[in-house]
């Protein structure tokens, strides 16, 4: 059988997405906080919220990875900018 994941949704608290972590999906947000975050890191503003996910998008997934094996709970998972420190 095959699996599709979800595609990332920008919402009024960020980015939501999806990450397998192991043979276990876990539903993700990325805050706007960290978004913002990201975006002075780039050095660049214009960017939304969703452009910013997809430029820091497999630093974002590791990010989540780790926490999921970590044990970190919550439903969904939040990221917030202290992660991105």
């Amino acid at each position: 059988m095959y699996k599709t994941i979800s595609e990332p949704r920008a919402s009024e608290e960020g980015v939501s997405f999806t990450v397998e972590v192991g043979f276990t999906d876990r539903e993700c947000l990325v805050s706007r906080n960290a978004l913002a975050h990201l975006q002075r890191l780039k050095g660049n503003s214009q960017l939304d919220f969703l452009q910013t996910y997809r430029a820091f998008e497999d630093q974002i997934h590791a990010v989540a990875r780790r926490l999921v094996v970590a044990g970190v709970s919550g439903t969904p998972l939040v990221l917030g900018a202290a992660y991105f420190v």
